[in-house]
């Protein structure tokens, strides 16, 4: 591709930066999903401006999955100044962002709820406007908490995959508190500086020199933190001017004791203190004098393998190459007398008895500008990052790159499925997703555009099929079990269906239950309440919702089943949260319930009176012509919420609630005297469960026929979960059944169907469920409808949230405080109710 000459005079300046100045990294992708970046490079910053965007993947009218328009973060003008800014990292929880500039001032932000809204919690400023505050090396510390890898899933003799997935630990150091961060960076001039949270979200810094005798030859252009097996950092140091590299050993010695301990912590003074002890120093320079120039210095932790080295990766530059070395840091015993090592320990505050030291073991020469380079956490993967736009991972121990192959025994990522990462524009910096399957680029204009992984070799058959579905499956359970966000795992696996049609969506689906472990086919003795806690039934439901929807958001039946499966369970929930609450918030000595407690659920229980009406609707089809339903290929979204397990226990779980609520009116209604303001919301709600085409009671008799049937229904187990995946993904309803169905239909008319006032249910509304082909719900009722309380949204409604995923919108506003400070709606105040993130929807 041709470039342009304004195109090419920025490329130059941004490469130009990375000679000079090391933590450069413009692009940073969260686990929560926010892209921020800043585009340093661009015309606008030529013209004075310097901000920083941010941007997420979102669906678009239900079958467009893009990048987010950008949101403007920081303006460095409306700051006080219009330094560039260098630097942006979000810490290992993806909550929190650092922003540094070209002097070396950090500000951080924090992600409080809303995807698209952050805050300013903290600024550090420098003593003084030099380069040399300039900070060239940043890192934000590990969470001390373990982090989920996958292994290679396997095809085994059964011919299914199995799926392993195993905990590690990472390096420290780490702040003793789980839920407070801190960061580390090294200035131009050799200022340590470390900054940590006390109290709250404040943070205080603490700042040192890295070396007593530090020389003005000696200052720094590029450094890079990294873990070692010892918690402590490693820090590598580059001085461009005398070319050489010096390694330090760096210990954080807490002064507080860690979270869960007895002890308080101070209240004043410092709780940390920061030790560093220089391991090496020596010359850093390319076999070939032809690479002069140093663009690139990566300090790489050693995974957990008793093998494995901590890494010194240098990348040098000529006019339209790299060379990177890898070097080996090695812990080699002393040979020294022993009053060496008191001299030591006189100079330093740590003792070590062995001398690490630095071996080159491998030089590697490309033939594309290196712009970006990092090592994957926990893996033995190097991400690479070039101008002309492509994305490589490469093996550590041999700097080989990953190479797409149609495997169909082992499978560990997409490239083993076919897919790669190929070119795609020029760029100045890019910046590769946390589920490693798409990334995004910084274009020489400042622009940032999104691309995936996609498919460069011909599948094979149903092998083909199966090993994508496979390992989508993976990265989509190590996201769900890691709490990472997995829309990009939603933009392949949405394009794959595209282009191999349905049944690729249920080879996804199925292997999704099978990795994370999740089984349709539900145990006798399952207990309701604990069932609809698991974290992974809603994030597969979500995925099956989200996996074919057409414009207009029209679902599959397979989506619509899960939609309102997700719907079923929300009520579930939301019931239980306020009936414990309800028994715990009783007003008055006689135990007078407060009607302000089932103030939100008012939505939820017409949702649910609703839903009955809409399965009552197909039960009279199904009364009239049996075989319609039946057929081969036709579908039913009511017969299948009916037959399958899950579905069918949270139908029954909402069936007792009903009851349950009704019983609530029933004993508010003799209540004297009537607690003040509960009586409009008592006679509310029985007015919506009055409004139903039959009596809750008699609903609840059908569905436990139907659960009779289904259990007197002997299969073999396997056999069995499979006919659940079967018409739970395909909403089909197989032949082994259709004797079940005539029996709901002998059970329908004889005890239900004469006591239905017909006509009135044929035209009873419930389009806006979303649960019918034919009905685009979302066209007119979204807008209007809150999907969460599923109320009548306020005509001029502010601080309206939209949720990336599903599109469903909500008030951000809940109950206030002094009337119910324990709504059940503050548990989905940063998730949708398909686990998706809210994002603030502009006014």
């Amino acid at each position: 591709m041709a470039d342009s000459p304004p195109g090419e005079a920025t490329r130059a300046l941004a490469y130009d930066n990375l000679q000079r100045a090391g933590c450069p990294g413009l692009i940073s992708w969260s686990k929560i999903g926010l892209i921020a970046y800043a585009p340093a490079f661009s015309p606008a910053l030529l013209r004075g401006g310097a901000r920083v965007y941010t941007r997420y993947i979102h669906c678009v009218g239900g079958n467009d999955w893009q990048l987010s328009e950008p949101q403007l973060l920081y303006d460095a003008q409306k700051a006080g100044d219009s330094n560039r800014v260098t630097h942006v990292a979000w810490s290992t929880l993806g909550m929190e962002l650092a922003v540094i500039d070209v002097q070396g001032r950090l500000s951080i932000f924090l992600h409080s709820g809303l995807m698209n809204q952050l805050a300013c919690v903290f600024d550090a400023d420098v003593d003084a406007e030099s380069d040399l505050n300039a900070i060239v090396g940043f890192k934000w510390l590990n969470m001390n908490k373990p982090i989920l890898v996958n292994n290679p899933a396997n095809r085994q003799d059964d011919r299914q995959f199995h799926y392993s997935i195993h905990k590690t630990s990472p390096f420290g150091p780490w702040h003793p508190h789980n839920n407070r961060q801190a960061c580390i960076a090294i200035t131009r001039n050799g200022k340590l500086k470390f900054w940590y949270q006390q109290h709250e979200t404040k943070y205080r810094e603490l700042v040192r020199d890295l070396e007593s005798d530090m020389a003005v030859e000696d200052y720094y252009s590029h450094a890079s933190f990294t873990s070692d097996r010892d918690n402590t950092f490693v820090l590598a140091a580059y001085s461009s001017s005398r070319h050489t590299l010096k390694i330090f050993r760096i210990a954080i010695q807490w002064n507080v004791l860690a979270t869960g301990a007895q002890q308080s912590p101070p209240a004043a003074g410092d709780w940390a203190l920061v030790n560093v002890r220089r391991l090496h120093a020596g010359a850093l320079v390319p076999a070939n004098p032809l690479w002069p120039t140093l663009t690139y210095l990566e300090a790489v932790s050693p995974t957990n393998h008793p093998e494995s080295r901590l890494l010194i990766l240098a990348a040098f530059a000529a006019e339209r190459g790299t060379v990177l070395q890898k070097h080996e840091v090695l812990n080699v015993p002393l040979t020294l007398h022993s009053n060496f090592d008191a001299l030591g320990l006189r100079r330093n505050s740590i003792a070590d008895d062995q001398r690490d030291v630095l071996r080159l073991k491998g030089e590697y020469e490309l033939d594309k500008r290196l712009v970006a380079i990092a090592p994957l956490p926990t893996e033995s993967t190097i991400y690479c990052a070039f101008d002309d736009g492509s994305v490589e991972l490469r093996h550590r121990s041999n700097f080989a790159p990953y190479v797409p192959a149609n495997n169909s025994t082992n499978i560990f990522s997409l490239f083993d499925a076919g897919f790669d990462m190929p070119p795609t524009e020029l760029c100045v910096d890019a910046a590769l997703s946390p589920n490693r399957i798409a990334y995004v680029i910084m274009t020489p204009a400042g622009e940032l555009r999104l691309h995936c992984m996609r498919r460069v070799l011909a599948a094979e058959g149903a092998d083909g099929v199966t090993a994508t579905a496979v390992a989508l499956a993976l990265r989509h359970t190590i996201s769900c079990y890691s709490n990472t966000c997995c829309d990009d795992v939603m933009l392949v696996a949405t394009a794959v269906v595209r282009a191999h049609g349905l049944d690729s969506a249920e080879a996804i689906l199925r292997e999704a239950h099978r990795a994370i472990g999740f089984s349709l086919d539900l145990p006798k003795d399952v207990q309701a309440d604990k069932f609809l806690v698991l974290p992974s039934l809603q994030k597969l439901l979500s995925f099956q919702a989200s996996l074919v929807v057409g414009h207009g958001w029209r679902r599959n039946v397979a989506g619509r089943i899960a939609w309102a499966t997700l719907n079923l369970r929300l009520f579930a929930f939301a019931l239980t949260f306020t009936l414990k609450a309800m028994h715990e918030k009783q007003s008055g000595h006689d135990g007078l319930i407060r009607g302000e407690v089932l103030r939100t659920l008012l939505g939820l229980a017409k949702w649910c009176v609703d839903f009955l009406a809409f399965l009552l609707q197909d039960m009279l089809l199904l009364g009239r012509d049996p075989e319609g339903a039946l057929r081969p290929g036709a579908t039913s979204v009511s017969l299948v919420m009916l037959l399958s397990a899950v579905p069918r226990l949270l139908i029954r779980y909402t069936l007792r609630g009903l009851r349950g609520l009704e019983q609530v009116v029933s004993r508010s209604s003799k209540s004297d005297p009537d607690p003040a303001g509960s009586r409009a919301v008592f006679d509310k709600l029985e007015e919506i469960l009055k409004s139903g085409p039959v009596q809750i009671a008699l609903f609840e008799k059908l569905v436990s026929d139907v659960e009779n049937a289904m259990r007197a229904f002997a299969q073999d187990p396997a056999d069995r979960l499979a006919m659940e995946q079967a018409f739970f993904f395909r909403g089909q309803v197989p032949a082994k059944l259709h004797s079940v169905v005539y029996g709901i239909r002998t059970v329908f008319l004889q005890k239900i169907k004469p006591g239905l006032d017909v006509p009135s249910l044929l035209f009873y509304p419930v389009s806006w469920l979303g649960l019918d082909a034919d009905q685009d719900a979302r066209a007119f009722s979204r807008l209007q409808i809150d999907g969460l309380r599923k109320q009548i949204m306020p005509s001029v409604a502010r601080d309206v949230r939209r949720c990336v995923r599903c599109g469903s919108v909500s008030a951000w506003a809940d109950v206030s405080a002094d009337k119910f400070s324990h709504n059940w709606t503050i548990a989905f105040q940063r998730n949708c109710v398909c686990g998706s993130a809210w994002v603030k929807v502009a006014a």
